[in-house]
């Protein structure tokens, strides 16, 4: 649990500079997956049907609706990769 990250406990200076309209709601969003870089795997608890997850950056525009269980494992595969 300590590594879960709530969204709304955070300033992200991202928000200023997204493209289109933010597609999560903070008050709702956790990073349960982070990769040391500003990268988080994120679920929106009051929409994550089917496993939708954001791939939310500190620093670029987010990717919505994407498999949590996709990314997660790919996130592995290129964190094994760097051992």
């Amino acid at each position: 649990m300590e590594h879960i990250t709530h969204f709304e406990d955070y300033e992200w200076g991202i928000l200023e500079d997204l493209d289109e309209p933010l597609g999560i709601n903070m008050a709702t969003t956790y990073g349960v997956f982070q990769n040391g870089m500003g990268g988080y795997v994120a679920i929106d608890i009051t929409n994550c049907i089917d496993g939708a997850s954001t791939l939310w950056f500190s620093n670029d525009q987010p990717e919505y609706n994407l498999n949590f269980w996709d990314v997660v494992d790919e996130w592995i595969v290129i964190g094994l990769q760097d051992i």
